[in-house]
């Protein structure tokens, strides 16, 4: 979840498939795809600034309860492909892998803000004032020329390279596995944790002795709506026509204005507002019957966001000559989303945990999704992997702006 003085990303991973044993190893073979969906939410409140959200549960760590260790060793400096075959919510998803568990690095970064919320425990926490500095930003550009000049040098003698310095929570291994490697903690009656908890594909995060379906982070921010509602030219007595605005740099998608008054609920849909653009309607237009509201909230938002082609996680996998990743570096990670698109039962956790708030609200509410691209800006991902898995990320991250107040 990406709330209002907070971003939330929770990161579960789920295996089809038994994992192959390190046996199964060929001198030639294809890397399995790690899919990682990121989802979350975050919340505006009537003026569009961050507004409260419901509490964390106890067992997720903050800044004043850092605690030290060091895992086994960085994802990103583990050998690079030679060619001998040796959430916010995120979710990973793989349908086989030559490694057992899978291990995952991750670092992630908040541009206008500072962590305050994480699970499980960091190796690193960088604070937010280094972390978004100008030295920061320097060394970044550094790391990337670096990360260049490896680029087709499969060489395991190149060793590793240093963590992103404006990424302020530092994850250096995670290790992925079938069954959890630690008890996991009592959820504190959290309906959205015990959900996820039960998605059966899920594969659990473990790291220092801490075990969970997902991994969380979340910080807080002074981040705005981008969007304005003001009044339309033609509007008058019986016809409220308005026009909802985008002043942001970035498209925001998947919109839902819905409006409840007297027992009658109105739901105006609007597939995208490019940036600078807007999109005008009339409320009156847009009565919804009581039998179609949900088909016109929860059913729309849900037909947006589950992936058509591949609803549920894939249970195997097939390479072609076209899609077969070889020869790739794990200490070269993937920042930028492929897409937005979820599973089902994804979609179906966000909208048991955030429907009500979504659609039920007396009042006005809208509901969008944020851009692929902002999202990497605002919150930059860095996920990490073996040279035997190769990362596809996805990233849905919702708004929701309550409690409007109609001009």
């Amino acid at each position: 979840m990406r709330s209002p003085r907070s971003l939330l990303a929770l990161l579960a991973l789920a295996l089809a498939v038994p994992l192959a044993a390190p046996a199964a190893r060929a001198e030639s073979w294809c890397a399995y795809p790690l899919w990682v969906h990121e989802w979350g939410v975050h919340v505006f409140a009537s003026d569009g600034a961050p507004a409260k959200v419901d509490p964390l549960p106890g067992y997720f760590h903050r800044p004043s309860q850092r605690r030290g260790g060091a895992p086994a060793g960085p994802v990103r400096g583990l050998p690079a492909d030679n060619g001998v075959r040796t959430l916010p919510v995120v979710h990973f998803y793989s349908a086989g892998s030559l490694s057992s568990p899978i291990p995952v690095g991750l670092e992630v970064g908040f541009r206008d803000g500072a962590a305050s919320a994480w699970f499980p425990e960091v190796d690193r926490l960088e604070p937010a004032v280094r972390a978004n500095g100008p030295a920061a930003v320097a060394g970044r550009q550094a790391l990337l020329a670096a990360r260049a000049a490896r680029e087709g040098r499969y060489d395991p003698k190149l060793g590793a390279l240093p963590p992103d310095p404006t990424r302020q929570l530092v994850w250096d291994r995670l290790e992925l596995t079938r069954a959890p490697v630690a008890k996991p903690a009592a959820s504190g009656g959290a309906a959205w944790v015990d959900e996820v908890r039960g998605f059966g594909d899920a594969l659990w995060v473990n790291a220092r002795g801490e075990s969970e379906r997902f991994a969380f982070y979340e910080a807080d921010t002074a981040e705005k709506t981008p969007l304005a509602l003001g009044r339309g030219d033609t509007f008058g007595p019986g016809r409220r026509h308005y026009v909802l605005v985008n002043r942001g740099a970035h498209a925001v998608h998947d919109v839902l204005f819905v409006h409840r008054e007297a027992g009658r609920v109105y739901v105006f849909a609007a597939p995208m507002i490019p940036a600078g653009k807007s999109a005008g309607f009339l409320v009156e237009d847009h009565l919804v019957a009581p039998a179609d509201v949900e088909a016109a909230t929860a059913g729309q938002l849900r037909r947006w966001l589950v992936d058509p082609k591949t609803p549920a996680a894939p249970k195997d996998y097939r390479w072609d000559h076209d899609d077969c990743v070889m020869m790739r570096d794990p200490a070269v990670p993937v920042e930028a989303a492929a897409g937005y698109r979820l599973y089902a039962s994804e979609v179906e956790a966000i909208l048991h945990a955030w429907g009500p708030r979504f659609f039920g609200q007396d009042g006005t509410t809208v509901v969008y999704r944020e851009d692929e691209r902002l999202l990497d800006a605002v919150m930059p991902i860095s996920v990490y992997t073996d040279m035997f898995n190769f990362v596809v990320l996805n990233r849905a991250g919702l708004a929701v702006w309550e409690h409007v107040v109609l001009p």
